[in-house]
Protein backbone atom coordinates (compact mmCIF):
# COMPACT_ATOMS: atom_id res chain seq x y z
CA UNK A 1 0.00 0.00 0.00
CA UNK A 2 1.74 3.32 -0.93
CA UNK A 3 1.61 7.04 1.06
CA UNK A 4 -1.59 8.33 -0.55
CA UNK A 5 -3.51 5.29 0.11
CA UNK A 6 -2.63 4.81 3.45
CA UNK A 7 -3.10 8.67 3.98
CA UNK A 8 -6.53 8.57 2.47
CA UNK A 9 -7.46 6.03 4.81
CA UNK A 10 -6.18 7.57 7.70
CA UNK A 11 -8.25 10.57 6.67
CA UNK A 12 -11.89 8.11 5.89
CA UNK A 13 -11.10 6.76 9.44
CA UNK A 14 -10.52 10.22 11.51
CA UNK A 15 -13.52 11.13 9.26
CA UNK A 16 -15.62 8.10 10.77
CA UNK A 17 -14.51 8.94 14.33
CA UNK A 18 -15.80 12.83 14.27
CA UNK A 19 -19.10 11.38 12.83
CA UNK A 20 -19.68 8.58 15.70
CA UNK A 21 -20.35 10.90 18.22
CA UNK A 22 -22.95 12.81 16.17
CA UNK A 23 -24.70 9.33 15.59
CA UNK A 24 -24.49 8.16 18.89
CA UNK A 25 -26.42 11.76 19.37
CA UNK A 26 -28.69 11.22 17.09
CA UNK A 27 -29.74 8.10 18.68
CA UNK A 28 -30.44 9.47 21.84
CA UNK A 29 -32.27 12.05 20.56
CA UNK A 30 -34.79 9.81 18.55
CA UNK A 31 -34.93 7.91 21.78
CA UNK A 32 -35.86 11.17 24.41
CA UNK A 33 -38.15 11.87 21.39
CA UNK A 34 -40.34 8.80 21.94
CA UNK A 35 -43.12 9.09 24.45
CA UNK A 36 -42.09 5.91 26.77
CA UNK A 37 -38.58 7.22 26.67
CA UNK A 38 -39.61 10.45 28.00
CA UNK A 39 -41.92 9.57 30.25
CA UNK A 40 -39.73 7.59 32.21
CA UNK A 41 -37.35 10.65 32.75
CA UNK A 42 -40.18 12.15 34.17
CA UNK A 43 -40.96 9.47 36.41
CA UNK A 44 -37.15 9.20 37.65
CA UNK A 45 -37.43 13.38 38.14
CA UNK A 46 -40.17 12.41 40.57
CA UNK A 47 -39.05 9.84 41.97
CA UNK A 48 -35.39 12.02 43.20
CA UNK A 49 -37.40 14.87 43.44
CA UNK A 50 -40.09 13.05 46.13
CA UNK A 51 -37.08 11.56 47.54
CA UNK A 52 -35.48 15.11 48.38
CA UNK A 53 -38.47 16.65 50.05
CA UNK A 54 -39.34 13.23 52.24
CA UNK A 55 -36.41 10.05 52.05
CA UNK A 56 -38.95 8.19 53.51
CA UNK A 57 -40.45 8.22 49.60
CA UNK A 58 -37.74 5.87 48.98
CA UNK A 59 -37.87 3.58 52.18
CA UNK A 60 -38.69 0.05 51.95
CA UNK A 61 -42.05 -0.03 53.38
CA UNK A 62 -43.39 2.66 50.90
CA UNK A 63 -41.87 1.11 47.84
CA UNK A 64 -43.98 -2.02 48.32
CA UNK A 65 -46.82 -0.10 48.68
CA UNK A 66 -45.59 1.92 45.50
CA UNK A 67 -44.62 -1.29 44.02
CA UNK A 68 -48.16 -2.95 44.49
CA UNK A 69 -50.32 0.19 43.81
CA UNK A 70 -48.02 0.76 40.13
CA UNK A 71 -49.00 -3.10 39.62
CA UNK A 72 -52.72 -2.72 39.89
CA UNK A 73 -52.99 0.24 38.02
CA UNK A 74 -50.82 -1.09 35.22
CA UNK A 75 -53.33 -4.29 34.50
CA UNK A 76 -56.35 -2.14 34.84
CA UNK A 77 -54.75 0.26 32.13
CA UNK A 78 -53.71 -2.56 30.04
CA UNK A 79 -56.45 -3.72 29.62
CA UNK A 80 -58.21 -0.18 29.08
CA UNK A 81 -55.30 0.44 26.47
CA UNK A 82 -56.73 -2.52 24.42
CA UNK A 83 -60.14 -1.01 23.86
CA UNK A 84 -58.41 2.73 23.38
CA UNK A 85 -55.82 0.83 20.45
CA UNK A 86 -59.33 -0.19 18.40
CA UNK A 87 -60.56 3.55 18.65
CA UNK A 88 -62.80 2.70 21.22
CA UNK A 89 -62.43 4.03 24.83
CA UNK A 90 -63.78 1.37 28.05
CA UNK A 91 -65.74 3.61 30.71
CA UNK A 92 -66.33 0.67 32.73
CA UNK A 93 -63.10 0.01 34.14
CA UNK A 94 -63.75 1.43 37.82
CA UNK A 95 -67.14 -0.20 38.47
CA UNK A 96 -65.78 -3.62 37.33
CA UNK A 97 -62.71 -3.02 39.98
CA UNK A 98 -65.54 -2.97 42.12
CA UNK A 99 -67.36 -5.91 41.22
CA UNK A 100 -64.29 -8.21 40.75
CA UNK A 101 -63.52 -7.56 44.24
CA UNK A 102 -67.15 -7.82 45.68
CA UNK A 103 -67.73 -10.85 43.03
CA UNK A 104 -64.76 -12.99 44.89
CA UNK A 105 -65.70 -11.90 48.57
CA UNK A 106 -69.42 -12.93 47.49
CA UNK A 107 -68.74 -16.27 46.75
CA UNK A 108 -65.87 -17.27 48.97
CA UNK A 109 -67.38 -15.39 51.99
CA UNK A 110 -71.09 -15.62 51.29
CA UNK A 111 -71.47 -18.47 49.76
CA UNK A 112 -68.64 -20.63 50.95
CA UNK A 113 -67.22 -21.49 47.28
CA UNK A 114 -63.73 -22.53 47.32
CA UNK A 115 -60.85 -20.22 46.76
CA UNK A 116 -59.81 -22.36 43.40
CA UNK A 117 -63.61 -21.77 41.70
CA UNK A 118 -64.34 -18.16 43.14
CA UNK A 119 -61.24 -16.70 41.42
CA UNK A 120 -61.90 -18.35 37.61
CA UNK A 121 -65.81 -17.42 37.97
CA UNK A 122 -65.61 -13.99 38.79
CA UNK A 123 -62.91 -13.69 35.94
CA UNK A 124 -65.20 -15.70 33.87
CA UNK A 125 -67.86 -13.14 34.56
CA UNK A 126 -66.04 -10.11 33.27
CA UNK A 127 -65.02 -12.09 30.04
CA UNK A 128 -68.73 -12.22 29.52
CA UNK A 129 -68.87 -8.51 30.61
CA UNK A 130 -66.78 -7.70 28.13
CA UNK A 131 -67.97 -10.27 25.14
CA UNK A 132 -71.33 -8.07 25.48
CA UNK A 133 -69.29 -4.66 25.37
CA UNK A 134 -67.47 -6.01 22.12
CA UNK A 135 -70.54 -7.50 20.49
CA UNK A 136 -72.37 -4.17 21.07
CA UNK A 137 -69.73 -2.23 19.45
CA UNK A 138 -69.48 -5.01 16.68
CA UNK A 139 -72.93 -5.98 15.90
CA UNK A 140 -75.08 -2.79 16.53
CA UNK A 141 -71.80 -0.52 15.95
CA UNK A 142 -72.94 1.52 19.44
CA UNK A 143 -69.58 2.98 19.97
CA UNK A 144 -67.86 1.60 23.28
CA UNK A 145 -67.91 5.12 25.35
CA UNK A 146 -71.97 4.62 25.51
CA UNK A 147 -72.28 0.35 26.25
CA UNK A 148 -69.48 0.61 28.70
CA UNK A 149 -70.91 3.73 30.19
CA UNK A 150 -73.67 1.55 30.73
CA UNK A 151 -72.33 -1.13 32.62
CA UNK A 152 -70.59 1.68 34.45
CA UNK A 153 -73.83 2.22 36.23
CA UNK A 154 -75.24 -1.20 36.29
CA UNK A 155 -72.23 -3.30 37.75
CA UNK A 156 -71.99 -0.83 40.25
CA UNK A 157 -75.72 -0.99 41.32
CA UNK A 158 -75.17 -5.32 41.44
CA UNK A 159 -72.35 -4.77 43.79
CA UNK A 160 -74.50 -2.75 46.14
CA UNK A 161 -77.42 -5.26 45.73
CA UNK A 162 -74.49 -8.06 46.41
CA UNK A 163 -73.56 -6.53 49.52
CA UNK A 164 -76.43 -3.89 50.76
CA UNK A 165 -73.90 -0.95 50.72
CA UNK A 166 -71.59 -2.76 53.31
CA UNK A 167 -67.96 -4.68 52.66
CA UNK A 168 -67.88 -7.79 52.61
CA UNK A 169 -65.10 -8.82 55.33
CA UNK A 170 -63.06 -11.49 56.47
CA UNK A 171 -61.67 -13.10 52.99
CA UNK A 172 -59.39 -16.01 53.98
CA UNK A 173 -55.63 -15.51 54.33
CA UNK A 174 -55.03 -18.11 51.63
CA UNK A 175 -56.91 -15.68 49.12
CA UNK A 176 -55.42 -12.52 50.82
CA UNK A 177 -52.18 -14.08 49.36
CA UNK A 178 -52.83 -12.27 45.88
CA UNK A 179 -52.92 -8.68 47.33
CA UNK A 180 -50.51 -9.47 49.84
CA UNK A 181 -47.82 -12.23 49.49
CA UNK A 182 -44.43 -12.33 48.23
CA UNK A 183 -42.16 -14.51 45.91
CA UNK A 184 -38.42 -14.15 46.55
CA UNK A 185 -39.47 -10.84 48.58
CA UNK A 186 -40.94 -9.52 44.81
CA UNK A 187 -44.97 -8.50 45.69
CA UNK A 188 -47.28 -10.92 43.95
CA UNK A 189 -49.21 -8.31 42.35
CA UNK A 190 -46.29 -7.30 41.03
CA UNK A 191 -45.42 -10.43 39.47
CA UNK A 192 -48.87 -10.76 38.08
CA UNK A 193 -48.26 -7.43 36.66
CA UNK A 194 -44.91 -8.50 34.43
CA UNK A 195 -46.36 -11.76 33.77
CA UNK A 196 -49.31 -9.87 32.33
CA UNK A 197 -46.64 -7.09 30.73
CA UNK A 198 -44.81 -9.33 29.07
CA UNK A 199 -47.92 -11.61 27.54
CA UNK A 200 -49.72 -8.47 25.89
CA UNK A 201 -46.19 -7.63 24.68
CA UNK A 202 -45.05 -10.54 22.75
CA UNK A 203 -49.14 -10.76 21.32
CA UNK A 204 -48.98 -7.23 20.30
CA UNK A 205 -45.20 -7.12 18.52
CA UNK A 206 -45.17 -10.52 17.52
CA UNK A 207 -48.11 -12.08 16.31
CA UNK A 208 -50.33 -11.46 13.48
CA UNK A 209 -53.39 -10.58 16.13
CA UNK A 210 -51.52 -7.89 17.45
CA UNK A 211 -51.06 -6.37 14.10
CA UNK A 212 -54.60 -6.79 13.30
CA UNK A 213 -55.53 -4.99 16.53
CA UNK A 214 -53.18 -2.42 15.60
CA UNK A 215 -54.49 -2.15 12.32
CA UNK A 216 -57.92 -2.79 13.19
CA UNK A 217 -57.41 0.94 15.67
CA UNK A 218 -55.39 2.91 12.18
CA UNK A 219 -57.90 2.20 9.54
CA UNK A 220 -61.19 0.42 9.77
CA UNK A 221 -62.14 -0.04 6.83
CA UNK A 222 -58.98 -0.49 5.17
CA UNK A 223 -58.11 -3.39 7.61
CA UNK A 224 -61.28 -5.35 6.77
CA UNK A 225 -60.49 -4.65 2.98
CA UNK A 226 -57.62 -6.22 3.53
CA UNK A 227 -58.93 -9.35 5.14
CA UNK A 228 -58.51 -9.05 8.89
CA UNK A 229 -61.90 -9.76 11.10
CA UNK A 230 -61.98 -6.55 12.50
CA UNK A 231 -65.36 -7.45 14.77
CA UNK A 232 -63.39 -10.74 16.64
CA UNK A 233 -60.15 -8.37 16.88
CA UNK A 234 -62.49 -5.52 18.59
CA UNK A 235 -64.62 -8.25 20.51
CA UNK A 236 -61.07 -9.19 22.27
CA UNK A 237 -60.15 -6.26 23.25
CA UNK A 238 -63.13 -5.87 25.10
CA UNK A 239 -63.19 -8.96 26.55
CA UNK A 240 -59.05 -8.66 27.94
CA UNK A 241 -60.21 -5.11 29.48
CA UNK A 242 -62.97 -6.33 31.52
CA UNK A 243 -60.82 -9.39 32.46
CA UNK A 244 -58.21 -7.24 33.61
CA UNK A 245 -60.57 -4.88 35.40
CA UNK A 246 -61.52 -7.63 37.43
CA UNK A 247 -58.62 -8.98 38.16
CA UNK A 248 -57.57 -5.67 39.62
CA UNK A 249 -60.71 -5.52 41.69
CA UNK A 250 -59.50 -9.18 43.10
CA UNK A 251 -56.46 -8.29 43.56
CA UNK A 252 -57.39 -5.31 45.53
CA UNK A 253 -59.47 -6.91 47.73
CA UNK A 254 -57.10 -9.64 48.66
CA UNK A 255 -55.00 -6.65 49.26
CA UNK A 256 -57.82 -5.05 51.72
CA UNK A 257 -58.89 -8.39 53.21
CA UNK A 258 -62.48 -7.22 51.63
CA UNK A 259 -64.92 -6.82 48.82
CA UNK A 260 -66.25 -3.03 48.90
CA UNK A 261 -68.67 -2.20 46.97
CA UNK A 262 -67.23 1.43 46.42
CA UNK A 263 -63.87 -0.10 45.18
CA UNK A 264 -62.82 1.22 42.04
CA UNK A 265 -64.54 4.38 42.22
CA UNK A 266 -63.13 6.99 39.33
CA UNK A 267 -60.48 4.66 38.84
CA UNK A 268 -61.49 4.62 34.88
CA UNK A 269 -59.91 7.90 34.95
CA UNK A 270 -56.57 6.64 36.30
CA UNK A 271 -56.01 3.62 33.69
CA UNK A 272 -57.28 6.32 30.72
CA UNK A 273 -54.66 8.94 31.89
CA UNK A 274 -51.90 6.28 32.03
CA UNK A 275 -52.56 5.66 28.37
CA UNK A 276 -52.86 8.54 26.67
CA UNK A 277 -50.06 9.83 29.30
CA UNK A 278 -47.99 6.16 28.12
CA UNK A 279 -48.16 7.44 24.02
CA UNK A 280 -51.87 5.88 23.20
CA UNK A 281 -54.36 8.06 21.14
CA UNK A 282 -57.55 8.13 21.12
CA UNK A 283 -58.12 8.19 17.44
CA UNK A 284 -56.20 4.09 18.10
CA UNK A 285 -53.95 2.31 16.29
CA UNK A 286 -50.91 3.96 18.03
CA UNK A 287 -48.42 3.13 21.25
CA UNK A 288 -47.17 0.17 22.81
CA UNK A 289 -48.18 -1.74 26.06
CA UNK A 290 -44.47 -0.58 27.18
CA UNK A 291 -45.72 3.03 27.35
CA UNK A 292 -48.63 2.23 29.32
CA UNK A 293 -46.47 0.79 31.79
CA UNK A 294 -44.42 3.83 32.15
CA UNK A 295 -47.99 5.56 32.23
CA UNK A 296 -48.82 3.84 35.17
CA UNK A 297 -45.72 3.94 37.10
CA UNK A 298 -46.01 7.94 36.46
CA UNK A 299 -49.17 7.54 37.77
CA UNK A 300 -48.20 5.57 41.10
CA UNK A 301 -45.66 7.83 42.02
CA UNK A 302 -47.57 11.09 41.10
CA UNK A 303 -50.44 9.81 43.35
CA UNK A 304 -47.61 8.42 46.13
CA UNK A 305 -45.78 11.61 46.13
CA UNK A 306 -48.96 13.43 47.04
CA UNK A 307 -49.52 11.06 50.42
CA UNK A 308 -46.13 10.95 51.24
CA UNK A 309 -45.64 14.66 50.97
CA UNK A 310 -49.28 15.21 52.55
CA UNK A 311 -51.00 16.69 50.14
CA UNK A 312 -54.54 16.99 50.52
CA UNK A 313 -56.36 14.14 48.95
CA UNK A 314 -59.06 16.46 47.58
CA UNK A 315 -56.43 17.39 45.36
CA UNK A 316 -55.33 14.16 43.74
CA UNK A 317 -58.23 13.79 41.22
CA UNK A 318 -57.75 17.46 40.23
CA UNK A 319 -54.06 16.54 39.77
CA UNK A 320 -54.36 12.89 37.82
CA UNK A 321 -57.59 15.18 35.46
CA UNK A 322 -55.05 18.26 34.92
CA UNK A 323 -52.81 15.21 34.04
CA UNK A 324 -54.81 14.00 31.69
CA UNK A 325 -55.16 16.98 30.04
CA UNK A 326 -52.28 17.83 29.30
CA UNK A 327 -51.93 14.30 27.36
CA UNK A 328 -55.24 14.82 25.39
CA UNK A 329 -53.37 18.12 24.18
CA UNK A 330 -50.12 16.48 23.17
CA UNK A 331 -52.19 13.89 21.26
CA UNK A 332 -54.55 16.37 19.96
CA UNK A 333 -51.71 18.75 18.31
CA UNK A 334 -49.29 15.97 17.25
CA UNK A 335 -51.68 14.36 15.41
CA UNK A 336 -52.78 17.66 13.93
CA UNK A 337 -48.84 17.67 12.61
CA UNK A 338 -49.36 14.67 10.91
CA UNK A 339 -52.34 15.88 8.86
Amino acid sequence: MGKADSSTVGREMAARAKEAPSGLSAVLRRLLTTTEVAMFVVVVFLVILAAIINPRFIGLDNSKTLTRDIAILGIAAIGEGFAILTGNIDLSVGSLYGLGGVLVAYCIVTRGMPIALAIPLTLLIGLVIGLIHGLFVTKLKMHGFLITLVTMGVARGVCLVLTKGWPIIDLPRAYNVIGQGYVFNIPVPFLIFAAILATTVFLLRFTYIGRQIYAAGGNIEAARLSGVNVDNRIILCFVISAVCASLTGMIQAGRLTLGHPGAGSGYELSAITACIVGGLSFAGGEGSVLGIAVGAALIGVLQNAMIMLNVSPYWHQIVIGMVLLLAIVFDYVRRRRRV
